[in-house]
């Protein structure tokens, strides 16, 4: 089963507070961020419009890192999706980085090696999937969510519905024809 994030950029008042616990649990060195917070800014003034968005490793279904590792550092979990770097087999030559759209793979300076979220994976810390990963635990505001695919799109439909519920959209149909192909097996819930 598929373990991923579910983010609200509604949420995020860019606190950092993800930043600095996904560091802590992780005991990530001074450099590296497995989770970083963004403000993605667009428009012209003065129709400008921004919002905060709290990045990490997405746990690809074809990681693109994992395709490009010439070493195969990383693999990709079969029972929850993750994808998991091996610190022991990495060479440092970034290649998985270059190939990863959200440049995650990050450059350790003291080992020379690989790193990005683990989804807290740590070897001696790890926490178990059902509980939340150390940035979803500390966010003040609820915007980041972990779990498994099923269960983040059931909860973004739910957040969907109540947004439609009310916008007061007249005469919008409660119909959704490819529900299951857009949001798995658990649309029909």
């Amino acid at each position: 089963m598929q373990h991923g994030f579910y983010f609200d950029h509604q949420l995020c008042v860019k606190c950092h507070a993800c930043e600095i616990a996904c560091k802590t649990w992780n005991e990530v060195e001074i450099g590296p961020r497995w989770r970083e917070v963004v403000k993605i800014e667009s428009g012209i003034y003065p129709d400008v419009k921004a919002m905060n968005v709290s990045m990490a490793c997405m746990h690809c279904g074809d990681a693109p890192c994992r395709n490009a590792c010439p070493v195969g550092a990383i693999s990709k979990r079969a029972e929850d999706g993750l994808v998991l770097v091996n610190e022991s087999k990495c060479i440092g030559c970034g290649f998985c980085t270059w190939a990863c759209p959200f440049n995650a793979p990050q450059l350790t300076a003291l080992a020379g090696k690989m790193q990005k979220c683990n989804f807290c994976q740590t070897p001696g810390k790890t926490r178990p999937l059902d509980m939340p990963r150390a940035c979803e635990e500390v966010c003040p505001t609820g915007a980041i969510k972990s779990g498994s695919l099923a269960e983040l799109a059931k909860l973004n439909r739910e957040k969907a519905a109540a947004r439609l519920a009310g916008a007061g959209i007249q005469g919008f149909p409660s119909l959704m024809v490819d529900a299951h192909q857009r949001f798995g097996p658990d649309a029909a819930e």
